[in-house]
């Protein structure tokens, strides 16, 4: 697999509003990149409290929402359901938010415009902007709920990563 996210890309030469959500997507990228490094088995079934979802339940959850918003912009149509391990969803979520934003940096942003999504229960068309404050914000949320929950299970995230300059040091 390729060095996906280890820094953030350079910023695009022009501003646009889709070149704004790509950088967006490549900055979640970034994040969950350095959030899921170097997580052992102990993580995995880590939960702060009974109720909430495990580590690797949320890492299942940033999966389905990475190929939710990919599949809206015209991306993957179907993932496989097969089981999977920690590592194979990691490396399938890079990939996705990699697709994505690519995906992103192609359109124009009359795309945007006519970007919906159908949801089938229950039925509606929304526009793409449920998609800024549905999968793709909420993925910051849960990707902040891996970096800290890993720091409550004694395994805190590596050192020198910036999400401010988009680099590892």
């Amino acid at each position: 697999m390729p060095d996906l996210f280890h820094a953030i890309p350079v910023a695009p030469e022009n501003e646009s509003a889709t070149n704004t959500i790509a950088r967006f997507v490549d900055s979640i990228g970034f994040r969950f990149r350095w959030a899921t490094e170097g997580l052992t088995g102990n993580e995995f079934n880590f939960r702060p409290h009974p109720t909430s979802m495990s580590m690797f339940e949320v890492i299942v959850h940033l999966n389905e929402m990475a190929f939710y918003a990919h599949k809206t912009f015209g991306g993957i149509k179907k993932k496989s359901n097969s089981n999977k391990g920690f590592m194979e969803i990691r490396n399938e979520t890079l990939e996705v938010y990699e697709a994505l934003s690519n995906r992103l940096k192609e359109m124009n942003d009359s795309d945007l415009e006519t970007s919906l999504v159908k949801r089938i229960n229950p039925p509606a068309t929304l526009s793409f902007w449920f998609m800024l404050n549905g999968p793709i914000a909420d993925s910051l949320t849960h990707i902040g709920q891996l970096t800290s929950w890993r720091r409550i299970a004694g395994n805190p995230q590596m050192t020198g990563v910036n999400p401010f300059f988009g680099t590892k040091n």
